[in-house]
């Protein structure tokens, strides 16, 4: 199949490299990504010589977030409208999570927003020790998306990054439990290939099995229906955005992104 968005790949050791490809934005996060995401995972899934799968960024970093751009022109109807979409997006957005095959993340230089959520949803994340990771958007009074965080570390840890939108560095979140391992940036294509080559040396029936064990237990702690309900409340905040969002989106459609960026920045100087 062919992407507008995505490279995609299978090797000899049965790893299949996914590759998002938009590097003139660092591979933010537009609708037409998330989709071929979703696409390609569920793809390699169902393909018999991929035992492991490799989520990784074209270009410059692994993801900057969100399409603001994007973001700033969303303009539904109805607030049932939201809803759909945003559980249209949810479903495609999770399929790391969702599929039963092993999924690597291996980010470098930045894990933002959305990119933050994706390497956190994978199985297995790899990241540079020059890698910023954490939930910028919020500073531009923008919501998180899927919201994985508080299931990963302490209520603590999940109200600080959440209440204040700080960027983690690489050994911070490795301390607290977001990624997997840091590695310099030179080791992380070596790093990637031993840890997705050990994955895919074992059973991939085992993997699949002891991977959906993990998941329901989660379940059962209330993941599923945490995320629905925080759905709904993504929902009423985008049908009734916040005063910082609406300037946010009133400067990048009259300014550009890069204005928008710096004068919604400014509010939090000296403060971190």
């Amino acid at each position: 199949m062919t992407y507008e968005h995505l490279l995609t790949e299978v090797d000899d050791d049965k790893i299949c490299w996914i590759t998002l490809n938009r590097p003139e934005c660092i591979n933010a996060f537009n609708t037409r990504l998330c989709q071929e995401m979703s696409q390609a995972l569920e793809a390699a899934d169902r393909d018999d010589n991929v035992h492991v799968v490799v989520l990784r960024g074209a270009g410059k970093g692994f993801s900057s977030g969100h399409d603001l751009k994007e973001d700033a022109d969303d303009d539904f109807p109805s607030a049932y409208a939201y809803r759909n979409h945003y559980l249209q997006q949810q479903h495609e957005f999770t399929a790391p999570w969702r599929i039963s095959k092993p999924v690597i993340a291996s980010a470098h230089y930045c894990a933002i927003g959305k990119g933050f959520e994706i390497a956190t949803l994978c199985d297995i994340t790899i990241v540079t020790d020059d890698c910023r990771l954490g939930y910028k958007e919020m500073r531009y009074g923008i919501s998180g998306f899927h919201m994985i965080l508080p299931w990963l570390v302490n209520m603590k840890t999940a109200r600080d990054l959440m209440l204040t939108g700080r960027e983690l560095d690489a050994r911070e979140a490795k301390d607290l439990g977001l990624v997997t391992e840091v590695v310099k940036p030179d080791e992380l294509a070596a790093a990637t290939l031993k840890k997705a080559r050990l994955v895919a040396a074992l059973p991939n029936e085992m993997q699949r099995i002891h991977k959906h064990y993990v998941n329901h237990v989660y379940d059962l702690m209330g993941h599923s229906s945490a995320v629905n309900w925080y759905n709904d409340l993504m929902t009423m905040m985008s049908f009734c955005p916040t005063e910082l969002y609406q300037k946010f989106s009133e400067i990048t459609l009259e300014k550009g992104l890069k204005t928008a960026l710096a004068e919604t920045n400014a509010r939090y100087n000296g403060l971190d």
